[in-house]
């Protein structure tokens, strides 16, 4: 820079007021507010996406997949029947601090949903988005279990040991009945009862004249066998026959399961069914068999099966 060149330079500089100089140097307020501004979107940016960042910690999703050491760690282990396949586990929230595990699997061309919640109480833990059509109530080992269903969808839920289980699929009501009986087999429980040696087992539930029936099907040496119970409020001596099986017999007779009255009709070698009544809980049972029918094959197949209902004999 030559010195005139320098020398105007500073006669300018020297002619700018100093006020004007120092109102030049203070930022405006609506500038001020401008960045403020900036800079609170730029603060919610920061939450927003540490929140999206943290759920996508949390369990359930694909980043962070439920295990069987995470339900653990709430006192659950889900009773999963050994033929299912893509099991996919989970924790859903509840109305208390302890989550409802559920487990997702596929049997049999069917999806199955259980879950299971530790409350000291009765709960419906699938909602009551479902309109259904059918309902039956009755008792298995000592357990009450109810079965609801419509054309699409079965239900079955009971509590036991301080938790709350449901199972809901698609399948048929018998054929979940039967995956909810594998599921008690897990859980050291007994859902059907059949005698050592029984082979193709099988549980149902239905009314039959307006009695629940709980009904176990199975083979045992080639013959196919159907033990039923049903609870009743009727007392009498002349208890009902649930066994569903009629017919001209050759032979009819009475006699005692245990202590309970009984009585049987049959054909030699041929079908036969034996029906009896526990009258202290109120306990309807019957025996059928479709080949080989005796009078003491009956009796003693009977006695097998007969667990009362009270533990002991009056």
């Amino acid at each position: 820079m030559s010195e005139r060149v320098y020398a105007r330079f500073l006669l300018f500089m020297n002619a700018v007021d100093d006020d004007l100089l120092e109102e030049a140097l203070v930022i405006p307020k609506r500038l001020k507010a401008y960045w403020k501004g900036l800079a609170a979107v730029a603060a919610c940016l920061c939450v927003v996406l540490g929140a999206m960042l943290w759920q996508s910690r949390i369990p359930g999703t694909p980043e962070n997949i439920i295990t069987v050491e995470d339900l653990a760690g709430y006192g659950y282990k889900l009773p999963i029947p050994a033929d299912v396949q893509n099991v996919i586990y989970d924790l859903l929230s509840s109305q208390s601090e302890t989550p409802i595990a559920q487990a997702k699997f596929d049997r049999g061309g069917h999806t199955v949903t259980l879950r299971a919640w530790r409350t000291e109480e009765p709960q419906d833990i699938f909602g009551g988005d479902e309109a259904w059509t059918d309902q039956m109530d009755w008792n298995a080992d000592g357990t009450a279990l109810t079965l609801r269903s419509n054309a699409q969808t079965a239900q079955v839920s009971w509590h036991a040991d301080q938790t709350q289980w449901s199972v809901r699929s698609d399948m048929t009501p018998a054929d979940l009945l039967n995956t909810v009986n594998d599921i008690f087999s897990v859980l050291g429980h007994q859902l059907t009862h059949a005698p050592e040696g029984a082979q193709d087992i099988h549980y149902n539930a239905f009314y039959l004249d307006e009695l629940a029936v709980g009904e176990t099907t199975f083979t045992l040496d080639g013959v196919t066998c159907t033990y039923r119970i049903a609870p009743t409020y009727d007392t009498s001596a002349d208890f009902a026959d649930i066994s569903g099986v009629e017919g001209d017999f050759a032979h009819r007779t009475e006699a005692e399961v245990g202590w309970c009255p009984a009585r049987l009709a049959w054909n030699d070698d041929s079908a036969g069914k034996i029906a009896w009544f526990d009258v202290v809980p109120g306990q309807l049972y019957s025996l059928s068999v479709d080949a080989g029918a005796s009078q003491e094959g009956l009796l003693d197949l009977a006695n097998q099966l007969f667990l009362p209902a009270q533990g002991e004999e009056p």
